[in-house]
């Protein structure tokens, strides 16, 4: 792959007061070896404050790809930025090249970090022993989070993770059940090694409770996405119990007001990513999403698809705190405005973090599992919070069937426009050549089922001779 052929030794660097949390060292000059990266506690830890710390200010899977992605191939977004090169068009239309990259070199740049630096931090002798299992447990979690990315966008994709170069350029692809195995360990291993508590950037002192920044990878967060990876992998009890741990710790988490979710340090979150970009904290959601004077950019691509607006009930809560409306040339067109700080100013006076997991999925999964399980009043009772924060009324659905659709609609409103969960969700639920084949020809394409996975890049098949394509792109 051609971005991995150096390591990439992340180090934070000085922040300002968005991201002060993290450690701030001076960066290393290009003689530090792994060796000397790992001797102390402060070096090692910085290893993973500038995973996140890079994460964040550049657009990847997790910031900013699979949202948009994910958006426009799906039913979510409407398309502005007619251009035939864009990926953004390829997407909408359903017709994506092979040679339009969704994401593949920038996320195992990334893997390949991670299985540096757990190999670095595992072996080196030198570093505190509970330090150790909390960064490593911080590196098995992002790996498995961009392993679910990549597995869930491609299907069988090349599963690495030793921190050898060479194996990511004659690596073959693996079979998506060993790829969820490998996220399964990595999950169930950083459980056991992560703080129950939420950790200063040092990784080891603990946050008092009331001011907690929910930016570093605790057991909460392993558990969180592992209740999603049992509920894909249709492990009904499992995936019931994950989530239910975190809806029981009422200590830590609960449901906030629609217009507070995605604040910093939000209640309802339980893994977020904090804004670093240095004169700029607003979010790339709020950066592309916001319409104020101009649309058909590729700055400000999009609008709300009219399958979203349609979906939501009168009197949603989430459609009057989560939807904006801009009069552009006398058009007025709906945008996602989950994120609303869309300049430097915004984002000072009203602080946001880009929330990956928190609490309201897991009472989907929950409600998910529990209707498969046939616990008919359990599936109702979680369903009946989220449609009640939203400000509607209890469901009355009464039979598996139905609540298993109202789940999904459910699903699609409260999580609309935040990492590819539609797209996602149309996949494994099956529903997704019914949905398509309905939606492509209105956004200028003809969907057939083979393109529910994207094409693997080929420049990456040209350079790994063990590589194949998925299925119809050839």
């Amino acid at each position: 792959m051609k971005y991995i052929y150096t390591i990439l030794i992340l180090i934070s660097f000085t922040l300002t007061s968005g991201c002060k949390k993290f450690v701030q060292l001076d960066p290393p000059d290009d003689r530090l070896t792994a060796s000397t990266i790992y001797a102390t506690n402060e070096t090692a830890t910085s290893v993973l404050n500038g995973l996140y710390v890079r994460i964040a200010e550049t657009n990847n899977v997790l910031t900013s790809y699979a949202t948009a992605y994910m958006g426009f191939a799906s039913d979510e977004l409407k398309n502005h930025y007619i251009n035939a090169a864009s990926s953004y068009t390829q997407l909408y239309q359903n017709n994506v090249s092979v040679d339009t990259e969704i994401y593949w070199s920038t996320t195992y740049t990334l893997i390949y970090n991670c299985n540096v630096a757990i190999e670095g931090i595992e072996t080196s002798s030198k570093l505190n022993a509970q330090l150790k299992l909390q960064l490593v447990g911080e590196a098995k979690f992002m790996r498995a989070l961009l392993y679910y990315y990549l597995v869930n966008t491609y299907g069988k994709v090349p599963l690495v993770t030793k921190p050898d170069y060479r194996l990511y350029t004659m690596a073959k692809r693996a079979e998506v059940a060993e790829i969820y195995t490998q996220i399964t360990a990595d999950l169930q291993d950083a459980q056991v090694k992560l703080s129950k508590d939420y950790l200063n950037g040092d990784a080891l002192t603990s946050y008092p409770s009331a001011s907690a920044e929910r930016v570093r990878p605790t057991y909460w967060a392993a558990t969180a996405l592992l209740a999603r990876i049992y509920l894909y992998n249709e492990q009904w009890p499992q995936a019931e119990t994950a989530a239910s741990i975190l809806i029981d710790n009422t200590s830590m988490f609960s449901l906030v007001a629609p217009s507070s979710v995605f604040l910093k340090n939000s209640q309802e979150s339980i893994f977020q990513l904090q804004a670093v970009i240095q004169g700029n904290y607003a979010l790339f959601e709020a950066r592309t999403f916001v319409l104020t004077n101009s649309i058909g950019t590729s700055s400000n691509p999009a609008s709300i698809s009219p399958q979203l607006e349609q979906a939501f009930e009168a009197n949603d809560l989430r459609k009057a705190n989560w939807i904006g409306t801009a009069n552009i040339s006398g058009v007025n067109y709906l945008f996602p405005y989950k994120y609303k700080a869309s300049t430097p100013a915004l984002a000072a006076n009203k602080p946001e973090y880009l929330t990956l997991l928190r609490l309201a999925e897991q009472y989907l999964i929950r409600a998910e599992a529990r209707a498969h399980l046939n616990n008919i009043n359990g599936a109702q009772a979680d369903i009946n919070k989220i449609r009640n924060r939203a400000g509607l009324g209890n469901t009355s659905t009464l039979n598996q069937s139905a609540l298993l659709d109202e789940v999904m609609k459910e699903r699609q409103l409260e999580l609309f426009c935040e990492q590819g969960h539609r797209w996602f969700d149309l996949k494994r639920s099956g529903r997704i050549n019914d949905v398509m084949t309905v939606v492509s020809p209105t956004k200028g394409g003809i969907w057939s089922p083979y393109k529910q996975l994207m094409p693997i890049p080929a420049y990456e098949i040209k350079n790994d001779k063990n590589l194949d394509q998925n299925p119809g792109y050839n």
